[in-house]
């Protein structure tokens, strides 16, 4: 009984299943039908693109070479900006009452955390292709290294120790160590950044004897004309060894690096001021460092609209990097005298006494 039904349902059913069959049959080669006309239309469009860029592969390299100019020339020139401002409150705290130690974590911030480490950047970066602002900071964050090992030996500190050797890792390294096979590795900014806080730990740590004293200032006086000297050397070295040549591609990569030194060297000059007014005062030395603080400005704010190194005998042309000599060894003799005299001033009362 119950098969005689279903074979009768089954019978019934039979016309409308085969419609069904044919109607899905029918959709589904509409939809194949479709499918192959779209893909037809997609290959005949991109051969009529490939073709007319052929025919037209002049215009297309031009446009091409526009783009890639305004996406370099802007990106750069919007990122070029150099961090060298002078006039920047340095700020200290209960926890952290020295001026030298905001000094070095100022100038330190300006360059990997307010403006971007361009010296690691990948090509892929319009900032890649600048030439002036990577200068700078390498100039920047070898003078911190320098004063940060001053420092360390002077109080004999393992967080400065720690702050030097982060500073001493490769600066052009961005996700990738180019020297290790490409492997994966920690950032140049993301390093620097770890020395920051190594320097601000030596700053706040209860344990360290970091009080101000007349031992202390003479030593970084000293420290501060041992990196003055040394770039002096460097650009006087320069221009005799460059000076005749035609165009010397490599003045402003040592005009603007020399420029990063003297913007430290100004900073922690400024916070010498700040920490030891009293002794300024006293030794009479304030005329002293007050004027190389304006040599170092004038050093530090020289911007010519291109460095040039011409022929020292030569009266019709600008040689920049003597200029930038100049203005550093006045600072440099001004140091000195505060250097000696306060050794002197120093000596003077220890006999009086």
């Amino acid at each position: 009984m119950t098969h005689r039904i279903f074979g009768k349902i089954k019978t019934a059913a039979e016309p409308f299943l085969a419609k069904a069959e044919k109607l899905r049959a029918g959709t589904e080669a509409a939809l194949n039908r479709l499918i192959s006309e779209n893909r037809r239309a997609k290959n005949g469009k991109n051969k009529g693109f490939i073709h007319l860029a052929a025919e037209n592969r002049h215009t297309v390299a031009i446009i091409f070479t526009a783009l890639i100019l305004v996406y370099y020339g802007i990106g750069a020139t919007v990122s070029s900006k150099i961090n060298n401002t002078l006039n920047a409150e340095l700020k200290t705290t209960q926890t952290s009452p020295r001026y030298i130690t905001a000094a070095l974590t100022h100038v330190l911030k300006t360059q990997v955390d307010d403006s971007p480490w361009t010296p690691a950047l990948p090509i892929i970066f319009p900032a890649a292709i600048l030439d002036n602002l990577p200068n700078f900071q390498l100039g920047v964050k070898d003078a911190a290294k320098f004063l940060t090992k001053r420092l360390s030996s002077f109080y004999a500190s393992r967080k400065l120790k720690e702050a030097e050797e982060l500073l001493g890792y490769p600066a052009d390294i961005w996700l990738f160590s180019q020297t290790e096979n490409d492997k994966l590795a920690p950032g140049s900014a993301k390093q620097y950044r770890k020395a920051l806080a190594k320097i601000s730990d030596f700053g706040t740590s209860p344990d360290t004897k970091f009080a101000a004293s007349p031992s202390e200032y003479v030593y970084l006086l000293k420290s501060l004309n041992i990196l003055l000297q040394r770039q002096i050397t460097n650009l006087t070295r320069h221009v005799q060894e460059h000076n005749s040549e035609l165009i010397d591609f490599k003045a402003d990569n040592i005009f603007y690096k020399t420029q990063g030194v003297a913007y430290v060297v100004s900073y922690m000059l400024t916070a010498l001021l700040k920490d030891y007014q009293d002794l300024i005062v006293r030794t009479e030395q304030y005329e002293e460092i007050t004027s190389a603080l304006k040599s170092l400005e004038s050093a530090v704010m020289l911007d010519p609209i291109a460095v040039k190194n011409a022929a020292t005998e030569d009266a019709y042309a600008a040689n920049h990097l003597i200029y930038l000599a100049f203005y550093l060894s006045q600072a440099s003799k001004h140091i000195t005298e505060m250097q000696y005299n306060t050794i002197l001033k120093l000596k003077e009362d220890a006999h009086a006494d």
